[in-house]
């Protein structure tokens, strides 16, 4: 990921915030806004430039700042995530348990062996999907 971020952002901070977005990049990004944040008065800790200095500022100071860099081709994409899980199918229930394999028995086996595990499919939960894989 550092890579992909330095590639996009010329940055290799760990730190990415909306601040660090400006005129030239934003068009190179898909921005994506909480609805509930664009709106919110409520002050939110954000990394300036690096993640040792942090700025107070409200959801709609941030969604204005944003709005700001838009342009003909490159817009803001405001989503209500709540409103969205709320939308989400409910979960199929569980199959039967599967007996494994012997390979895949060894496989788990391995004292070293790390297991991940994402609960959310990114079609129908965003927000609990990326919480997951990040």
């Amino acid at each position: 990921m550092p890579l992909l971020l330095y590639m996009i952002m010329n940055s290799y901070s760990p730190a990415v915030t909306p601040l660090a977005i400006d005129a030239a990049l934003f068009p190179r990004l898909q921005v994506v806004l909480d609805a509930s944040l664009s709106n919110s008065t409520e002050l939110h800790g954000v990394h300036a430039f690096s993640s040792d200095a942090t700025a107070f500022i409200s959801g709609s100071e941030i969604a204005k700042y944003l709005s700001s860099l838009e342009t003909a081709e490159a817009k803001v994409t405001e989503i209500d995530f709540t409103e969205l899980k709320s939308e989400a199918p409910a979960s199929k229930p569980a199959a039967a348990p599967k007996v494994a394999s012997p390979v895949k028995a060894k496989a788990a086996a391995k004292e070293d062996a790390v297991k991940i595990s994402i609960l959310y499919k990114k079609e129908e939960d965003f927000a609990g999907w990326y919480t997951d894989v990040s």
